[in-house]
This record gives structure tokens, C-alpha cells and sequence, in this order.
């Protein structure tokens, strides 16, 4: 089931100021954190600082990743604002997520061919890889592998700059907020060189590779490691199916290709309820500040949307059993080809009619 259309009326709707108010609460923790790292001589203060700051660009992110939906606000061009200052710390180009996480991801979630986020391969496929990909893949594919995955997949090859083979063709707008977010990265670290070298930190004239490292570096990894664990828990569960047959995709509820991993409540706070994920897809409309109530009452509605209390176990039953796939019998293998998980209940196979509501279609579009 999914939702009706008072509760779809209800839960998107959209809040000016609720959204800026969000909005410039990150803003203000990320620049005091900011502080933290880069003024201060004591490496403690730089470390814990630093650790913040990553925190909060990905509190950030998903702020922008909700205006980038169109969701946070009622106005896109407060939206476009909004989105594209947020991905500026974690050197995202608002035009480039886009397209690649609006008309990818979110239109093919776990269609194989179509959507690219954490598709697994085939025995045959992988069987097909050379031997330095199948390393890269099995890396991937382990408990500390998401990050590396992420890290090189996604930021550098998809994210770093507009190439022909992920964007074609690539628009005027893509290549400028590739710019922009070189050009804040360059201000940002030389402007922390300069002001170590003058004096303006703590302790006097200094090098600038120790601020740049706890204010700049260590955060954007960090960053980094938060998007990947979270992205991979959000699509990766031996109940979550995948498909290469376009058709038999077509008839699957949106809700039943993401998964709700469930936090204590602070962190869910913290990350603006991101985790919340199967409602996301099945309504991107939806504004993070609506996600909690809404899952809950998703999942009222819907038995088979996969939902589960994270746990380092539970973690590692994941990592364990999600390796490669089966299409035909769509299950689960591990890498000496033996299946992991039971096959799939038919409602999860199509019985929930997959369903594009107009409000479904804006915040994709």
C-alpha cells in the first residue's frame, strides 16, 4: 500500500521557514567547528573540532540533497541557493548531483543498467572483471569498503568534474558549479594558509599544514566515510531486490527499493532522519522535517518495507551475505557462489503496484 492523498498532501508539505531555519542552524555550527579546527593551536581542540565539522557537512548535505529534491522549500530558487552553498564543503556540484541523483538514481532505483548506486554484479559479470577490478570489487564489498567506494566511485569519477562518460551532453551549468566548487576549495585552503603564515591563528605566524589538515583534509574524509556508510545501509540488505528486466521492475513499489535502517534518536536528528529512506523513494517530495512521521506511517501501511535496528551484527550479517546477486532467482551470493538469502515474497516481486504520483513526479523532476 501506499500512501493516500491527504497523507500525501500532508507529509509534502513544504515550510519556507522551517526550511531556512534548518538551513542556518547547520550553517552556524559548520562555521563555529570551522573555527575550532583552524584557529586554535591545540591539536585535541583541531581534532575533536575537526570531527564536528564533518558531522555537520553531512548534516549539511542532506539539507542540500532536500532542496535538490525541491522539498525543503516551497521556492526553487531559494531551493538552488540553498543546495548549492550546502554542497559547497563537501564539494558537490548542485547541477551534477541532479542529474545523476534525481534522474538516475531516484527514476531506476535498483535497475540494473539504469541506476548505479551500489548495483551489485553477477557471478558472470564479476567472473568477467580483470583481476584488479574483482580486488577492487571484493574491497567494496567488505565492511570498511563503502568508504573507498564512495570516495572514488562517486566523488572523484562522477562528482570531481562533468566527463562525457557519466554526462553527455555536458551543459553549461554543470561545468559552472564544477567551478565553483574548485573555487571555494582553492579560497577556502589558501585563504587558512594565509592566515596561518600572518598570524591571524592562534599561537602567531605558524605553518599552514596543520589547520588545513584538521579544517580542511580529515573532515572531507570524514564527510566522505558518513555519505558511504550511510548510502550502502540505505541500498544494501539481503531482503533488498534487484532487477535487470525492466518490466518486472515497473511493477514494484518505490518503497520496497530502499531500506529503513533505524538509529537512536539523536543521530537521527542530527543527519535530518536520512535513514528514513524507503519513504524517500516512494515520495521524494517529502521534506526531512516530515520523513519520521511519515515512515511510521509507511510502514503502518506496508508489512514488507524492509526496516531493521542497525547494529555492528546486524552490520556484519549485511556485509556478509551481500556480495554478488542472482537475477534469475533474485537472491543474494557470496563470492564462492552460494546463496545468502531466501528467495522473495511475491509482494515484494510486484504485487504493491508501482505508482508515480504528480507530486512523485515534481520532486524527481
Amino acid at each position: 500500500m501506499s500512501f493516500t492523498k491527504e497523507e500525501t498532501k500532508r507529509f509534502s508539505h513544504r515550510q519556507t521557514v522551517r526550511g531556512v531555519l534548518i538551513f542556518t542552524v547547520d550553517v552556524l555550527l559548520f562555521s563555529v567547528f570551522t573555527a575550532g579546527a583552524v584557529w586554535s593551536n591545540l591539536w585535541y581542540v583541531q581534532l575533536v573540532s575537526s570531527l564536528l565539522m564533518a558531522t555537520v557537512i553531512a548534516a549539511l548535505f542532506v539539507v542540500g540533497h532536500d532542496a535538490a529534491h525541491d522539498s525543503l522549500t516551497p521556492h526553487k530558487w531559494l531551493n538552488r541557493v540553498i543546495g548549492t552553498i550546502c554542497f559547497l564543503p563537501s564539494m558537490h556540484p548542485y547541477s551534477l548531483w541532479v542529474e545523476l541523483h534525481n534522474y538516475r538514481h531516484h527514476r531506476w532505483t535498483n535497475l540494473r543498467g539504469k541506476d548505479d548506486v551500489w548495483i551489485p554484479l553477477d557471478p558472470a559479470s564479476y567472473e568477467a572483471l580483470p583481476s584488479h577490478r574483482k580486488l577492487l570489487y571484493r574491497i567494496y564489498r567488505g565492511a570498511f569498503g563503502s568508504f573507498f567506494y564512495y570516495l572514488i566511485e562517486f566523488w572523484w569519477h562522477k562528482f570531481s568534474w562533468p566527463t562525457k562518460k557519466h554526462y553527455d551532453p555536458i551543459k553549461r551549468e554543470y561545468v559552472l558549479d564544477a567551478i565553483l566548487i574548485w573555487a571555494f576549495a582553492i579560497g577556502y585552503v589558501g585563504g587558512i594558509i594565509a592566515l596561518a603564515q600572518l598570524g591571524y591563528l592562534q599561537g602567531g605566524p605558524r605553518a599552514g599544514w596543520t589547520p588545513v589538515f584538521f579544517g580542511a583534509l580529515l573532515p572531507f574524509f570524514l564527510w566522505n566515510a558518513y555519505s558511504a556508510a550511510s548510502t550502502y545501509l540505505q541500498h544494501t540488505h539481503p531482503g533488498n531486490v534487484f532487477y535487470d528486466d525492466i518490466d518486472e521492475w515497473r511493477s514494484v513499489s518505490k518503497a520496497h527499493t530502499a531500506i529503513h535502517a533505524s538509529f537512536p534518536k539523536p543521530i537521527r536528528r542530527v543527519f535530518h532522519f536520512i535513514m528514513e529512506h524507503s519513504v524517500h523513494h516512494l515520495r521524494p517530495g517529502v521534506p526531512l522535517y516530515n520523513l519520521n512521521e511519515a515512515q511510521k506511517v509507511l510502514e503502518d501501511h506496508d508489512v514488507n518495507v524492509i526496516h531493521y535496528t542497525f547494529t555492528t551484527k546486524a552490520f556484519m550479517n549485511i556485509v556478509r551475505r551481500c556480495k554478488l546477486y542472482n537475477y534469475e532467482e533474485k537472491r543474494w551470493m557470496d563470492f564462492q557462489g552460494r546463496c545468502t538469502s531466501p528467495a522473495p515474497s511475491a509482494a515484494m516481486l510486484g504485487q504493491a503496484k508501482h505508482e508515480t504520483t504528480p507530486e512523485e513526479s515534481t520532486a524527481i523532476a
